[in-house]
């Protein structure tokens, strides 16, 4: 679904037509911007890697960031900490060689623990959950996965409602919206959840009776 789909969507389900009486073409920008960080947030839909040498740490998070999964300092994964745990860890920050074996994040940036310093060229990649590209036109392709869209609709009707002041109807949009978001999450958090197939023949394709999809 791309965004003039998804607009068509919202007003003819909410009655607010080209006109744009209630809702104006920027609001649904916004929904859609604000739909899409809400369901990334909850699902990790969206994320990208970055590599960077160790010797440029302390690193700037990048400007999409919204959590780091994984840090890989050359083929050693390194663990995040709390950066008021670091002194139980009893690491020598003064001996150079120690390699890092924790990273943390402080003023915004990744900090490795210990840091070897200026003459590490070790490579780093950065796994990292992603904010989804905000929405300025209707040429702007909708960065969460297809099977998402149907909950941007729903969230912008639920804030369509919101504007009109109509909070029963925004309630009752807000509580369905919440029931597809508990599938999501299910569906985001058990990717490979098993479905088993019910058959008439117990012996009907044995060696196939459970499918995954």
């Amino acid at each position: 679904m791309n965004v003039t789909t998804l607009t068509r969507k919202v007003r003819r389900l909410f009655g607010d037509t080209e006109a744009e009486i209630i809702i104006q073409q920027q609001d649904i920008y916004d929904w859609i911007d604000e739909a899409q960080l809400q369901i990334t947030r909850k699902t990790h839909c969206l994320s990208k890697s970055a590599t960077a040498t160790a010797d440029l740490f302390p690193l700037t998070l990048p400007v999409d960031w919204i959590m780091s999964k994984r840090l890989v300092y050359g083929k050693t994964v390194l663990k995040f900490v709390e950066i008021d745990d670091l002194d139980a860890l009893s690491f020598d920050s003064t001996v150079p060689t120690d390699e890092p074996s924790v990273y943390y994040i402080f003023n915004k940036q990744i900090n490795l623990y210990p840091n070897k310093g200026v003459n590490d060229t070790t490579q780093i990649q950065h796994d990292y959950i992603c904010a989804p590209t905000p929405v300025t036109s209707v040429s702007v392709p909708l960065d969460v996965p297809i099977s998402y869209h149907e909950d941007i609709v729903r969230y912008c009707i639920m804030r369509s409602h919101e504007r009109n002041e109509n909070y029963k109807a925004q309630q009752i949009s807000s509580d369905t919206l919440e029931a597809y978001a508990g599938e999501r999450q299910q569906e985001a958090n058990n990717p490979n959840e098993e479905n088993y197939v019910v058959r008439d023949d117990p012996g009907e394709n044995e060696t196939f009776a459970t499918y995954i999809y």
